[in-house]
C-alpha cells in the first residue's frame, strides 16, 4: 500500500494491482492495513454508503444496513451501514471487494446527523463529514478528502 497526500486535504491509497483472482482488499494483511490507516483519519464509528441496483449485494447482509436516499457514483440505490471498529472495517473491505460504488464517511457532529442528511432530512450532507473516501472502481485504489470545518 502506498499513501500520497496530493493535495493539502486529499490523500491517495494505491493498492497492489490485481492478480487473477488475487485483490489486495481480499487479503486480510493489506485489508487489514488499508483499515487500520482509513480508521485513523478521523472520528469514529465511521459510515458505509453503498450503492447498487435491485436487490442489495448478497455480502452486505452481514451489516445491519438502511435504505438512504443519498446515492453514490450515480447508484439507483444505496444502502448505509456504521462500521464500529477497526477489525471490522477490515472485514467490511474484504467482504464488498472491489466496492466500485462505496463511499466511507467520517461524520463531524455524530452519527444521528449523517444519517438526516443521508436519509434527505437535511440537504447538506458536507456540513456533517469531517471526511469522505471513495474507492475506485477496480478496487484498487481509495482517495479520501478531508471536508473544511
Amino acid at each position: 500500500m502506498r499513501v500520497s497526500q496530493v493535495a493539502f486535504d486529499r490523500y491517495v491509497l494505491e493498492l497492489p494491482p490485481r492478480e487473477g483472482a488475487w485483490s489486495a482488499l481480499t487479503d486480510q494483511a493489506c485489508a487489514k492495513e488499508t483499515a487500520a490507516w482509513l480508521w485513523e483519519l478521523g472520528p469514529t464509528p465511521l459510515i458505509a454508503v453503498v450503492g447498487h441496483a435491485d436487490p442489495a449485494p448478497g455480502w452486505l447482509e452481514r451489516w445491519e444496513a438502511r435504505r438512504v436516499v443519498w446515492l453514490p457514483d450515480g447508484s439507483p440505490l444505496a444502502d448505509a451501514v456504521v462500521i464500529a471498529d477497526q477489525q471490522e472495517l477490515a472485514r467490511f473491505l474484504a467482504a464488498g471487494d472491489p466496492h466500485g460504488h462505496t463511499v466511507l464517511l467520517w461524520p463531524r457532529r455524530g452519527l444521528a446527523r449523517t444519517f438526516e442528511a443521508l436519509e434527505g432530512v437535511s440537504t447538506d450532507l458536507t456540513a456533517t463529514l469531517e471526511a469522505q473516501a471513495r474507492v475506485g472502481a477496480d478496487g484498487g485504489r481509495v482517495e479520501v478528502v478531508q471536508l473544511p470545518v
